[in-house]
């Protein structure tokens, strides 16, 4: 559950929390201080990010995105 760094940037991957649960979980890559996902995924008003973060992002748009970086 190391941070995953991007030149100074650095994430963590998080999945949001949904109210009730749901599915397979997607975890997004997320700046620590701002909780917008790379892909610019953020929780709405029935989730939020959960704890703790996961060893590795899996959502699409974020792996191509940090691989773009």
């Amino acid at each position: 559950m190391a941070p995953i760094k991007r030149g100074e940037r650095v994430f963590v991957a998080l999945r949001k929390e949904r109210l009730p649960p749901r599915g397979n979980p997607v975890f997004h890559a997320v700046t620590p201080h701002y909780r917008v996902a790379l892909c610019s995924e953020e929780p709405g008003p029935r989730s939020q990010w959960a704890e703790p973060p996961a060893p590795a992002v899996t959502c699409p748009k974020c792996l191509q995105r940090l691989e773009d970086l």
